[in-house]
Parts: C-alpha cells; sequence; structure tokens
C-alpha cells in the first residue's frame, strides 16, 4: 500500500490513489524512485474536475480525475488530432474512462495570463506574447481546416441555438441570480441576434474558450490547453476570445494590431480563402459583444453554482467591454443598448460586488 505525500491526503479520492499506485507500479523507472510519491491538488478550471500534480522520484505528471468522465470524454480524441495536425498540446499518458482519470505530461503552472501580468506595463513584451497567441490560433485554425467528420467537434456547432442557450445562461445567472433583476429574456430580439452571429462561417475547430487562461507557457513556447469541448464555427470567436478577454486589458490600437496578426498568419492556409475579410472586422465585434456578455454570466455562475468568487474580480471589465462593443456595433445592428441593458447591470455589478467585499475597478 503506497504510503503519499500530500499536504491534503483527505482530498485525494480513494480510487484515484489506488489505480496511480498500480501506474507508478508499472512505470519505466519506478523501481529507480527513492521518495515516496507525492500528488498536489493544483487549481481547477471553473468546473468539477479536479487537478493533481503527481511526483515521484524525478518525474512529475498531471492527474486529470473527472470520475463522470463527461466533460472529459472528448480531451484524448482532440488531443490526438491536434498533435497529428502540429499544435502544440499536453500528451496524454494514459487514460482509463472506466475510473474517471488521466495523467498528462507536466508543463508547468505558468498561464499566459501570468506571464503577461508580469510584464503588463512594458506592452511590447505583452504585446510579444499576445502575438505568439494569435500565431498558435492561426495555426490552429489553418491546419485542421477543414474539420474531420469523424472528430467529436464536428458534431457540435457555434449556431443560433448554442448562442442563444449561452445568453439564457447569462440571463439566469448573471441578471436573475447574482444581479437579483426581475428582467426577463427578450426571447424574440435575442433569437435575431443570435441567427444572425450563428450565421457567420466559415466553419472552423472553434477552441470555445480560447483565452490567456486556457495557454501554458513552459519553455518559452505556448500550449493549448482544455480543449475538450471544441466545436465548429467562425474564426471570429476564438480570436475575439482572446483579443476582448477580460483578464488582460488591451488598447483599440493593441486589438487591431493582433486582428491584422490574424489576418497575415492565417494567409498562408487555404482557409484564408474561405474567410470573408471584407466583413471580419464587423463580425468579429458582433461576435465579441456576444462572448464578453457570455463570459460575465460565467463569471456570475462559477459564484452562483459553486459558491466560488474566484471570477467575479473580472465581471466589471467584462461588462465594460461590452458597453464598449455595443456603442460600435449598433450602427450595423440597431437596438443593441436595448436588448443588453448594460449600464444597469455595471451600476447593479458595483453594489453586489461591494456587499460582498470584492473591490470594483
Amino acid at each position: 500500500m503506497t504510503t503519499w505525500i500530500s499536504k491534503h491526503p483527505e482530498l485525494i479520492p480513494e480510487r484515484i490513489a489506488t489505480w496511480l499506485e498500480k501506474w507508478i507500479a508499472g512505470h519505466e523507472g519506478a523501481e529507480n524512485a527513492r521518495t515516496r510519491p507525492s500528488l498536489e491538488m493544483l487549481a481547477g478550471d471553473g468546473s468539477q474536475r479536479k487537478f493533481f500534480r503527481l511526483s515521484f522520484g524525478p518525474q512529475s505528471y498531471v492527474v486529470l480525475d473527472d470520475k463522470s468522465w463527461i466533460s472529459s470524454k472528448d480531451y484524448a480524441p482532440h488531443q490526438e488530432f491536434l498533435l497529428s495536425r502540429g499544435i502544440a498540446v499536453p500528451r496524454f499518458l494514459s487514460i482509463d474512462e472506466t475510473v474517471g482519470i488521466a495523467v498528462l505530461e507536466d508543463l508547468g503552472d505558468e498561464l499566459l495570463q501570468f506571464t503577461i501580468k508580469s510584464v503588463e506595463k512594458d506592452r511590447v513584451k505583452t504585446m510579444h506574447w499576445l502575438k505568439q497567441s494569435v500565431s498558435l490560433l492561426a495555426d490552429l485554425h489553418g491546419r485542421t481546416y477543414p474539420v474531420p467528420e469523424s472528430l467529436p467537434a464536428a458534431g457540435r456547432f457555434f449556431d443560433e441555438e448554442k448562442y442563444f442557450q449561452e445568453m439564457t445562461y447569462t440571463w439566469e445567472h448573471l441578471v436573475s441570480g447574482f444581479l437579483g433583476l426581475a428582467t426577463p429574456l427578450p426571447e424574440k430580439k435575442m433569437h435575431e441576434f443570435c441567427h444572425v452571429i450563428g450565421s457567420l462561417g466559415p466553419d472552423v475547430f472553434c477552441h470555445r474558450d480560447y483565452h490567456t487562461r486556457n495557454i501554458l507557457v513552459f519553455r518559452d513556447q505556448l500550449y493549448l490547453i482544455d480543449f475538450q469541448d471544441a466545436r465548429l464555427g467562425s474564426p471570429v470567436y476564438d480570436l475575439a476570445s482572446l483579443i476582448y478577454d477580460a483578464y488582460v486589458a488591451l488598447s483599440p490600437a493593441e486589438k487591431a494590431t493582433l486582428e491584422n496578426h490574424y489576418r497575415d498568419t492565417v494567409e498562408g492556409y487555404d482557409l484564408n480563402n474561405a474567410i470573408d475579410w471584407k466583413t471580419f472586422s464587423r463580425d468579429l465585434k458582433w461576435v465579441a459583444l456576444q462572448r464578453v456578455i457570455k463570459a460575465a454570466g460565467s463569471f456570475a455562475g462559477f459564484f452562483t453554482r459553486f459558491q466560488k468568487p474566484t471570477h467575479l474580480i473580472y465581471l466589471l471589465p467584462a461588462l465594460r467591454s461590452a458597453q464598449t462593443l455595443i456603442a460600435e456595433c449598433e450602427k450595423d445592428h440597431a437596438g443593441l443598448s436595448t436588448l443588453f441593458p448594460v449600464e444597469q447591470w455595471i451600476s447593479k455589478s458595483k453594489v453586489r460586488l461591494q456587499q460582498l467585499g470584492i473591490a470594483s475597478t
């Protein structure tokens, strides 16, 4: 029976400990390990999944614990596909769906968000890292286009139904759940808006949550993580997720630079001919508006669903970004300020954050 080194052994599920004992025993080099194995719980990703760092001897690995194996079931096939297309992602070393466990190579804990935070006053360095992340995104879209029908992502779409579902979530967890407003979801107008953005193309492999907290920096290279929920959708979705990211504030000029960098990188792929570049900037802002409002709903949802206040500090930045986008988009899509009463949400959010003792900026 293995004696684990852990600061919080009570947090190690028994099935995980038992499975890892067998895995370690059969692992190459295990007989040369002179220290007892240790498990360190890592920060989560906003879901109910758990992550651990497994260490024994000179080696360390990341262990994914997802007992139901529902939210993680597409992780491995997507990982295998992305590796085959030359996209930098963590390698899976072992998977057992019956137990709900996967062992991945350990690429450290340095999220791109942390790297950028450390140099944020140096805009040249900040843009250096962000341009790298845009290059990674353009390669992701370009190298995987068109997406094989056999891939799990190919059966899911960013269409009117999905966008409307996300707006329903925002109304439930932000508008009603967090802000306590009785404002009903304007279904007809919302469907019209979601139909417009859901009709945008071409369909590419959309990461679905492409931002600086889902990119690792390891030995000066970027690695993509958390791509299990990928689906087909317009390339502007992922780009909007990055350059309108609530985690990193960018000026309009910086956003434009990154948009142009995406265009320049995609130019080398067949995808370039499928994108309508004449409407690309407009489409980007429309989808960015939906994306930042959806993100605000997610930040509130972490609190209303799981009692996690960790993301509430990003709520106001997301809503202020939505406010700016509404002003820019209304000339092409009238009625957005009525559909999304963001000024009211900002005012109410300040009050709620103050009540919770969370500093608002």
